[in-house]
């Protein structure tokens, strides 16, 4: 039987949903601040262009890295519930 929380009979198909819906927040937060931003960037008077310009890797930058982790790490702590 299925709790008030779970998607579906099957445990890891109910896990791999609330990461697809973890993810899906993350994604649309993400690209409902990155448009503000360029907005007022823009309004600005700043070029968006140089925003297409490569960026280091996070492997290759602890404070990237720390960040990245902890986005990880909250993303699927969904399955530990």
């Amino acid at each position: 039987m299925t709790s008030p929380t779970d998607y579906f009979a099957d445990v890891s198909k109910t896990e791999l949903m609330r990461v697809l819906v973890a993810l899906a927040t993350e994604v649309y937060e993400t690209r409902d601040r990155l448009s503000a931003l360029e907005s007022v960037l823009s309004e600005n008077g700043i070029e968006l262009a140089a925003l297409d310009a490569p960026t280091e890797p996070a492997a290759y930058d602890e404070r990237k890295k720390e960040i990245r982790d902890t986005f990880i790490a909250n993303v699927f702590s969904s399955m530990s519930r």
